[in-house]
């Protein structure tokens, strides 16, 4: 589902009031006393609403919420300008794209309650007096409240500041695993093993790739690429220099589907099995998460890294297969479910900067950067770095590539610039591009709608037997498919694959 638009006309007076508040006492619990009639029924409406969900199990577990503020949620790329100085414009927009996460993932929380739950709520949102949009749907009504509890919130004393400090969101590991685990000491053995696949990998990728077990079929962007380089240019100039705050979109609607059909990448899949065709996630009557590979589909959405001094655009590719074959019995890579997630980082003027790419659990994290960088000297110390399997030229505004996936695991085993107007090859599919978040929303056989994911972004259905070895990491159920924000990818250290810096963690520009 897309990011709705901030309502920044109500809240403009507060929220200027709020960034000129300069104190960094904590606010104090506004005074019950205080409280207007409609303002403490929407407080109990967003109350009941947060009830409903966590009772039902449809909470919405991509973005994190803001400690103290209700109507509020945050990722990582927004926590990232929290702690920059900013004046009350930047401040105002930042309170803007924290109220724009929270109205997506609640969109998204109330198309999957259960009717009857839609229904009290409904019920309560009908005697909230004073609402902007009293005859609207129940998500305006909500949304309503959200504004006017929000409002309230940031008239209290050293709001800015309360908020900003807030505005943080937990990693994805977990330190009492880890000290259970006696990490400072089983770390080692871990680290071992990282590096023992980070060879592996590289030999993987500066070998042949040698005879496929299966067929390789080939899959291709849908239609014909519509964006010339010139409008590329222009499309990613006009993204980057915008002022709203990414998730507030920057391009958004055709503009985006457009820049999103000229990066997909080309597929050369080894087909040993209907395991290793891409599809459609849904969940089985029985709950088991599954596959539709009737129809191939790449799921995209659009992600955002700081680098150099500017806000780059990424563009992000999905596929999912039905699952990860067992190679032998008792093979604790395997279970249902697996995916390859590719991402595209566009430079200032529209062409490929770097390509990375892990699986859905955050496994695999693997960095493909192109000639207009070079990888930094790895940190001290046993932490994971960046795993560089392969190196290409500078690539022009516009070029695609070719991804070549194992059958079985579904390892990427070669990047490959595309030529342009290359004829498609006999046999070749078309595959069709959706948004990612339609897996937030997934249509069931009985009616209605549930997410892919749980409320703590992992897809149930899909843990791995290695779980029980890799738990001393701090990640939660290792191996299980992920929700975007939810990609721990380092068994050593912290790494996240949204961290908003993490082009620039790993790698600087090339001198010229």
């Amino acid at each position: 589902m897309g990011v709705a638009g901030p309502k920044f006309t109500a809240l403009a007076p507060v929220l200027l009031a709020a960034a000129l508040a300069g104190c960094a006492a904590p606010p104090p619990v506004p005074d019950a006393a205080a409280i207007s009639t409609p303002d403490a029924a929407c407080a109990a409406l967003l109350e009941a609403f947060d009830d409903e969900v966590a009772r039902a199990g449809t909470g919405d577990g991509g973005y994190a919420r803001v400690a103290g503020y209700r109507t509020l949620r945050v990722d990582r790329l927004v926590a990232s300008h929290a702690q920059e100085p900013m004046d009350a414009a930047t401040f105002g927009a930042l309170v803007a794209a924290m109220r724009a996460l929270d109205r997506d993932a609640r969109t998204v929380e109330l198309a999957n309650l259960p009717a009857e739950a839609r229904g009290r709520l409904d019920a309560r949102s009908r005697g909230v007096p004073d609402l902007d949009s009293p005859d609207g749907t129940l998500a305006q009504r909500v949304d309503d409240c959200a504004e006017r509890v929000l409002a309230r919130d940031l008239t209290a004393p050293h709001a800015r500041v309360w908020l900003i400090a807030a505005a943080a969101v937990p990693d994805d590991y977990r330190d009492a695993m880890r000290a259970l685990g006696l990490y400072p000491v089983t770390g080692f053995a871990l680290a071992a093993g990282v590096r023992l696949y980070e060879r592996e990998a590289r030999d993987a990728f500066a070998q042949p790739t040698g005879p496929p077990r299966g067929t390789i079929l080939a899959y291709r962007p849908p239609g014909v690429n519509t964006l010339s380089p010139d409008s590329i240019r222009t499309t990613v100039a006009s993204m980057i220099d915008a002022d709203p705050l990414p998730p507030v979109p920057r391009v958004e609607g055709t503009a985006l589907d457009a820049l999103l059909a000229a990066y997909a990448p080309d597929y050369a899949i080894d087909t040993a099995t209907n395991d290793d065709r891409p599809g459609r996630p849904f969940r089985r009557d029985d709950g088991v998460p599954d596959v539709d590979a009737s129809s191939p589909v790449v799921y995209t959405r659009l992600a955002w890294t700081r680098f150099d001094g500017a806000l780059l655009p990424q563009l992000v590719y999905t596929v999912w297969f039905a699952q990860r074959p067992p190679r032998f019995a008792g093979d604790p890579l395997a279970g249902r479910l697996d995916g390859l997630v590719w991402r595209v980082t566009l430079d200032r003027d529209g062409a490929p900067l770097l390509f990375d790419t892990i699986h859905p659990c955050g496994c695999y994290h693997q960095f493909v950067p192109t000639a207009r960088l070079v990888a930094k000297p790895p940190e001290p110390g046993v932490e994971e770095g960046a795993l560089v399997v392969q190196t290409l030229p500078e690539l022009p505004v516009g070029a695609r590539v070719r991804l070549h996936v194992a059958a079985g695991t579904h390892y990427l085993r070669r990047v490959e610039p595309v030529a342009a107007g290359g004829v498609p090859a006999p046999g070749e599919d078309r595959y069709r591009l959706d948004r990612e978040s339609a897996l937030r929303t997934l249509p069931l056989a009985a009616g209605g709608t549930a997410s892919l994911y749980g409320p703590d972004g992992i897809v149930a259905g899909t843990e791995r037997p290695e779980r029980y070895a890799l738990w001393i990491s701090g990640i939660e159920s290792p191996g299980a498919m992920r929700q975007w924000g939810r990609h721990a990818t380092a068994f050593v250290g912290r790494r996240h694959f949204d961290d908003a810096f993490l082009v620039e963690r790993y790698f600087a520009r090339a001198a010229k």
